[in-house]
């Protein structure tokens, strides 16, 4: 039985739900959506990439197959591929790539000491 949170859900912790929504609410993501909210979003999404899926369709097939654990994961309910295709496609850029920008300001600082981590990220 499972004694603790999973891996997923940890690693979102550590991303700051203040600071996206302030990113959500600068770029008005969540205008006019009623239970797709744009963290959902960032989350399915995340999970594509942190569990190294190659596309969309990929990344649906594994939250599906996952369905029992995507309460405990954050997501809540299975999401269908043309949500998450529309999404993708009517949601402001911006607010995953200011977001992608201080999460990795965040790294840089927690690294600055570290001197056999060689990151030189520009834009």
């Amino acid at each position: 039985m499972n004694q603790g949170k999973y891996v997923f859900s940890q690693i979102m912790e550590l991303v700051s739900h203040k600071v996206f929504y302030a990113c959500v609410d600068r770029y008005k993501g969540d205008f006019k959506s009623k239970q797709f909210s744009c963290w959902k979003q960032f989350l399915c999404m995340a999970f594509g990439q942190l569990t190294h899926r190659e596309s969309l369709s990929d990344t649906i097939v594994c939250l599906r197959a996952n369905a029992g654990k995507l309460y405990h994961l954050g997501i809540g309910q299975a999401i269908a591929k043309s949500t998450l295709s529309k999404a993708n496609e009517n949601r402001d850029y911006r607010i995953f790539s200011e977001m992608a920008m201080i999460l990795i300001e965040e790294a840089k600082w927690l690294y600055l000491k570290d001197c056999d981590l060689e990151v030189d990220l520009k834009k």
